[in-house]
Parts: structure tokens; sequence; C-alpha cells
């Protein structure tokens, strides 16, 4: 069974794919998930759900495609944000395809290695705290979220989504490492 930090990352996966039709319940159970633990990031989700409730999902396609296929600044791709486009990514990528393989993780054919979605649902089949789940938060998404919040305007719905895993790994981050001091005491 998967832990909650598993699913909410499982969650977050499917807020970045492209819309679909079951996006509204899963930000509706993406929010159940935070709300206790994560209050700052479930509000962050609350205002995205507020906003798709209202909006046909023809133009969340639209919104989703001019956010995040059009703009360099908000591609969901950490491994661009990290290394752009050059043989650093070429090898990130690589070694992201040998580490889902190694975990017998099948990422979708359609997709790259390093996208948002892709990341989130490998995460979601390890350990919280599995030094490579570790790994890759603290050396990839953070970073490149952090990158990623910069470039979003104002007004850009997906802003929320973005700042809302942001804020949501920063603090399992925090309670996993407050969980780990108080066992090892």
């Amino acid at each position: 069974m998967k832990t909650q930090i598993q699913q909410i990352y499982r969650l977050f996966s499917a807020l970045f794919t492209y819309p679909s039709p079951e996006l509204a319940a899963e930000i509706s159970e993406c929010h159940r998930q935070l709300k206790a633990d994560y209050p700052e990031a479930a509000e962050l989700i609350n205002q995205f759900q507020t906003f798709v409730a209202s909006t046909s999902i023809s133009h969340l396609e639209e919104i989703y495609t001019s956010t995040f296929d059009v703009n360099p600044v908000c591609f969901p791709y950490p491994g661009f944000h990290l290394f752009g486009e050059n043989f650093n990514r070429a090898d990130f990528l690589v070694k992201l395809q040998q580490k889902y393989q190694e975990h017998g993780f099948i990422a979708p054919p359609n997709e790259l290695a390093d996208h948002l979605s892709v990341l989130l649902e490998f995460l979601s089949t390890l350990e919280p705290d599995a030094v490579l789940a570790q790994e890759l938060i603290e050396d990839c998404l953070l970073p490149a979220l952090e990158k990623m919040t910069e470039g979003f305007k104002a007004d850009n719905p997906y802003a929320g989504v973005v700042r809302s895993l942001l804020s949501f790994l920063q603090s399992s981050r925090q309670i996993n490492r407050v969980s780990q001091i108080s066992f090892s005491s």
C-alpha cells in the first residue's frame, strides 16, 4: 500500500499531464490529501480547483499548451531547467532511464524521462525516504521548480500548481527529517 506522500506524488503527476475529464477529481483528491499536513500547498491547489471548476476543458487545454509547451521558462522538464539543451541533459535522461529500468518503472513512451509528470509518477513508486527519492527531490525537482516559479505570470493558474508542489516537497522534506531525528534519538 502506498504512503500518503506516494499518493500525493501520483496526484501531482496527474496535474502536470495534459488536461483530461478526470482533472477535477484528481485536483479534489490532491487537495484532500494535502489539507491536514500541508495547508499551504492545499490552499494553492484549492485556488486551482476553483479555477478549473469554472473553466471548460478546451480552455484548460489551451492554457496548459501555452504554459508548458510554448514558454521555455515553464517547460515541465527539470533536466532542461538544470542543464539546458546540451550533453549534460542527454546524460541525465539516460541515467534517469537506467534508474527507471532498475526499479521496474515503465515511463510512458510518448514522454521524455525528465517530464515532471513522469518523475513524480516514478517517485510515487519509491519509498519517500529512499536515497534515490531524496536525491531526485533535492538535486533535481527543488532547483527546477524554483526556476519555473520565477517564469510564471501572476495570473497563470498553473503557477499555483507549481508553487503547491514546491511547498509540498519542501514541507515533506522537513517532516521526513524531523521523523528521522526523532527515531534515531
